[in-house]
């Protein structure tokens, strides 16, 4: 499925998401808010606290700024107009300064910050200066500011939060526009409310911390028709069995556009997953940033997403995700995978996998300026990278321009070994990005040592049985055609097809042509 595709139905989602209705999954036809009305402006926990569980709440069309996070009931829906930011229903976590005080070249507002606090949990880019720990952020209009460490460094379209002296300082004149501090952490809590339904809003300056949502998503919620953006940290977390987030956008938020977490049988189907840790503030390599991470026994289902320009990796299962009883407990399906700076899809640590149908494209390409070329040449950057797990199906996806193409990492130290790794069916044009970094490589590799206590050293025999079979090679002739050195496998990534059919004994049935 094309981008063109996919940018239309976001653009269709976001406009008009209010004549959409979801049962269980699928869209119905539109219906229209019958329940309590809630004024633009009034508090909506109030509304809530004063009627029974069960309750549909309808919102209309404007912001609603939360200085709590608002608690709902089980079997409660919240609907609003649309998540468009301009005609829809906003859900904000944002305070609005308006006395500001120049100060030679700068400004600043007072009494706009919580006390001084150290959120420990960030794995920062920039592992000095940590910026990534404090969740307030300010933004100018619709534009997000970026946050400096010190006065000294603040300059136009950026900020310094001054927590001591609780201030917030800009450069650039404040007055002549709309200015936002995000405070308020958390916009929709998980609480023991079940059976949720929250439809047609937005959801945006939410000072979630690390590793936590501005919205929560508990047992069975249906969370549809919803743009999450502009979060610190997570746009949305999911914490409980048999819920959804379909049909809607999660972009623009500082770490994740969305964390799934100990929830089994979820879906998540039909959704736009963008510029998520747009600023770089998280550790964009390796360290829970970018699209989707799924963890802790999550089972369920990605279908027919578009993840793309995430600055991190766009769909990752890692800590023991998946079900090691149930074969294909975790499904990455159907799906448009494209532009992330690091693996467009990674399996780590985790069990019974299926990655199917997916069009995966130029991804990982901004790894090599980031980290420098890592020992191995796969263990980065991969379009579809399968690290430390078991039971594992990659098949029928079309991968093309990535830093590297399908890879398995057996690695040291890890709880569990790369075994039983299928790679069938594939379409892998062997290309390298764009930008010219990677290798373009397909296959496994392993860091483990003879001499090491935890040297298992199976990643390349019967007992790890990691097979690849009947997949298809596209290799430009420039880059030496069957020649070219695409291939990794038992302690070595410079193999060409015959040794990769041959002595290696991959991809029977396979083929290789070259392109120009």
């Amino acid at each position: 499925m094309s981008s063109k595709r996919w940018r239309g139905f976001a653009a269709l989602v976001l406009a008009a998401p209010a004549t959409v209705a979801v049962t269980g999954t699928t869209a119905q036809a539109a219906d229209t808010c019958a329940g309590v009305n809630v004024a633009l402006g009034a508090n909506i926990q109030s509304v809530v606290n004063a009627n029974p569980a069960g309750t549909t709440y309808c919102l209309a069309a404007g912001v609603y700024q939360l200085t709590a996070p608002l608690q709902l009931k089980t079997g409660d829906t919240l609907w609003g107009a649309g998540p468009s930011p301009t005609s829809g229903t906003m859900l904000s976590g944002a305070i609005v300064p308006t006395a500001w005080t120049a100060s030679g070249t700068n400004w600043y507002a007072s009494g706009v910050l919580p006390a001084a606090y150290t959120d420990p949990n960030g794995q920062c880019e920039n592992n000095v200066a940590n910026l990534c720990r404090k969740s307030e952020d300010v933004f100018r209009n619709s534009t997000q500011l970026v946050r400096v460490g010190s006065l000294a460094e603040l300059g136009p379209g950026k900020f310094f939060p001054d927590y001591a002296a609780n201030r917030v300082y800009v450069r650039d004149n404040p007055t002549t526009a709309t200015m936002r501090v995000s405070r308020t952490r958390t916009a929709l809590p998980a609480g023991t409310a079940t059976d949720v339904t929250v439809r047609g809003l937005g959801v945006r300056h939410f000072a979630s911390l690390s590793q936590n949502g501005a919205v929560e998503i508990g047992t069975r919620w249906k969370v549809f028709s919803v743009d999450v953006s502009y979060n610190h940290a997570l746009g949305w977390k999911m914490i409980g069995n048999d819920a959804s987030f379909t049909a809607s956008r999660t972009s623009y938020n500082g770490q994740l556009g969305g964390g799934i977490y100990r929830a089994d049988r979820f879906t998540v189907a039909n959704v736009e997953i963008d510029h998520n840790n747009h600023q770089g503030l998280y550790w964009v390599a390796d360290w829970e940033s970018g699209g989707i991470k799924i963890t802790t026994g999550a089972t369920g289902v990605i279908d027919a997403a578009f993840t793309h320009d995430n600055l991190g990796i766009g769909l990752w299962a890692d800590g023991a995700a998946g079900d090691p009883a149930i074969p294909n407990s975790l499904e990455f399906r159907n799906s448009t995978i494209t532009n992330n700076s690091a693996d467009g899809v990674r399996f780590e640590i985790s069990s019974n996998g299926k990655i199917s149908g997916n069009t995966v494209t130029g991804n990982g390409c901004d790894l090599l300026g980031r980290r420098g070329v890592t020992e191995g040449g796969l263990y980065d950057g991969a379009g579809i990278d399968v690290n430390s797990s078991v039971n594992v199906e990659v098949s029928n996806n079309t991968v093309a321009g990535n830093h590297n193409a399908i890879g398995g990492q057996e690695r040291q130290g890890r709880e569990l070994h790369l075994q039983h790794l299928r790679v069938v069916d594939n379409t892998i044009t062997s290309t390298r990005c764009a930008n010219g970094f990677g290798l373009g490589l397909t296959g496994v590799v392993s860091n483990q040592k003879a001499d090491r206590p935890e040297y298992w050293g199976h990643a390349f025999d019967a007992v790890g049985d990691n097979r690849f079979i009947a997949n298809d090679y596209k290799i430009p002739a420039a880059d030496g055609g069957l020649e070219a050195k695409r291939y990794a496998w038992n302690g070595s990534y410079m193999h060409k097809w015959s040794t990769w059919i041959g002595v290696d004994g991959q991809d029977a049935g396979g083929t290789a042509v070259v392109i120009p």
